[in-house]
C-alpha cells in the first residue's frame, strides 16, 4: 500500500474509546496509516462516505452477540462488501472467536494487552485482502466463512513472525553498528580492538544470519515453489545436503522410507525447510547422550486410507528428552537451550508456521532420557493450498 500523504490507507476506529484512539492511532500512523474516528455507527456511515475508509476497526466490549449485532448493523448500511472489518474486543475465547469469524467479521484481535506489532500486521493483511477482494470481485464473497477463517488465522500468524523477525534482526543491526563503530575507533588510534567487542561482532554476525535465513523462509510463495512431487524424495535430499554442510555431526541419521511413493502438491522449499529444522534440533538433542549410540530416524508415512489425515514426515531421535511441562513451550519464539551464537531460537516456531500455512499440524511427543519424535501431519486435499 502507498503512504505518501495523498494515498495513505485511511483506517476509520468506530467507538474506539478516546484513549484508545490516541493508541491506536500512535501505533498506525508511523506505520503510514490515517485514523478516523467515529463514535457510533451514523459516524461511522458519515466518514465513510467523506473520506473513502480503507478499512474499519470496530471496537466492542464483547465480540459474541453485542459485537456481531454492531458489526451486521455496520456493514449492511456501509454497503461496501469489499471493506475490510477488524473487530477490537478486551477478550474471548477460542469458540467464541470462531463463531465471530464465521459470522463474516474479517479478524478479531485481543486489545488486552494491544500488542502493537500485531495490530499493524493485522491491518496490512487484511489492506491486502481488500485489494484482492477488489481485483477478484464477486467471488471472494462467496467463499466458505470456515475456509476463510482459517486462511486469516495462517496469514496473520505467519504475518506477526515475520514481522517479529524482521523487528529482531533491526535491534541486532544496531548492535553491529555499534561494534563497528568501535573498531573504527580503535583503528584511528592505531590500537586493536576489544577482544570483547570482536565476540559481540561476531555474535551478532551469526546472528543476523539466522535471522535472516528465517526471514527468507517465511517469504512470499511464488509459482515455482509449489510443485506435484513424490515426498520420499524430500528426505535423501535433504540429509544429503545437510550431511555436505556437516549439520548431521556423530548422528547415526536413518531413513525410513514406503515402498509406494506419496505424491502430493506443495510448497516444496517451505518443506525442505521444516525438514531441515527438525533434522537440526534432534542432532542437537545428541549431542549430551553419552551412554547410548546417538541415532535419529527421518521418514514418511502414507496418508490414512479412509482420508482422516494425509501423508506425515516424522523426526524421531533418542536424545535427552523434553519434560512435559516443557513440550508446547518448545515451539515459542526465542525459546531455546543453546547458545546464543548457535541458535536463536526460531527454528521449531518457523517449522510450525510453516507446516499451519500449508494447512497441516506439527506435534510433539517426548520422554525425558528416552527421545523425542516430531511429527508433521500434512492435509489429504492438497489441492487447494
Amino acid at each position: 500500500m502507498g503512504t505518501t500523504a495523498a494515498n495513505r490507507p485511511r483506517v476509520l476506529a468506530v467507538d474506539v474509546e478516546s484513549g484508545g484512539a490516541e493508541r491506536v492511532r500512535s501505533i498506525l500512523a508511523p506505520a503510514g496509516y490515517d485514523v478516523l474516528p467515529a463514535r457510533g455507527t451514523t459516524a461511522a456511515l458519515e466518514a465513510a462516505s467523506q473520506q473513502a475508509a480503507d478499512l474499519v476497526l470496530l471496537d466492542v466490549e464483547r465480540a459474541g452477540t453485542v459485537g456481531l449485532e454492531a458489526f451486521r448493523r455496520l456493514r449492511e448500511e456501509l454497503r461496501r462488501p469489499s471493506l475490510p472489518i477488524l473487530m477490537l474486543t478486551p477478550s474471548a475465547d477460542r469458540q467464541t472467536r470462531r463463531e465471530v469469524l464465521e459470522a463474516g467479521v474479517d479478524d478479531l484481535l485481543i486489545t488486552e494487552p494491544l500488542d502493537a506489532q500485531e495490530l499493524k500486521v493485522r491491518v496490512h493483511t487484511l489492506l491486502e485482502l481488500k485489494s484482492h477482494r477488489e481485483d477478484s470481485g464477486p467471488r471472494e464473497a462467496l467463499q466458505d466463512p470456515r475456509q476463510r477463517w482459517v486462511r486469516m488465522e495462517r496469514l496473520a500468524r505467519v504475518g506477526t513472525l515475520a514481522a517479529d523477525v524482521a523487528q529482531q534482526l533491526g535491534q541486532l543491526g544496531e548492535g553491529l553498528q555499534r561494534a563497528l563503530e568501535h573498531v573504527r575507533s580503535r583503528a584511528a588510534q592505531g590500537l586493536a580492538p576489544d577482544p570483547e567487542e570482536l565476540h559481540r561482532l561476531g555474535h551478532a554476525g551469526e546472528q543476523m544470519r539466522l535471522h535472516g535465513q528465517h526471514l527468507l523462509s517465511l517469504g512470499p510463495t511464488g509459482p515455482a515453489d509449489i510443485q506435484r512431487f513424490d515426498l520420499r524424495a524430500l528426505v535423501p535430499e535433504v540429509l544429503k545436503r545437510m550431511r555436505a554442510e556437516g549439520r548431521l555431526g556423530p548422528a547415526d541419521v536413518r531413513m525410513v522410507l514406503p515402498e509406494d511413493p506419496i505424491g502430493g502438491v506443495f510448497n516444496r522449499r517451505q518443506l525442505e525447510q521444516v525438514l531441515v529444522e527438525l533434522v537440526s534440533n534432534a542432532v542437537d538433542a545428541l549431542e549430551d547422550v553419552t551412554d547410548r549410540p546417538r541415532v535419529v530416524h527421518v521418514g514418511v508415512e502414507l496418508p490414512d486410507m479412509f482420508g482422516d489425515f494425509g501423508p506425515r514426515f516424522f523426526v524421531k531421535d533418542n536424545g535427552i528428552g523434553i519434560f512435559e511441562d516443557e513440550l508446547q513451550a518448545v515451539f515459542a519464539p526465542y525459546y531455546t537451550t543453546k547458545a546464543p551464537d548457535r541458535n536463536v531460537g526460531l527454528g521449531l516456531t518457523v517449522a510450525r508456521t510453516l507446516v499451519e500455512s500449508m494447512g497441516g499440524k506439527l506435534m510433539a511427543r517426548s520422554l525425558v532420557n528416552v527421545g523425542s519424535t516430531f511429527t508433521v501431519e500434512l492435509p489429504e486435499q492438497t489441492a487447494s493450498w
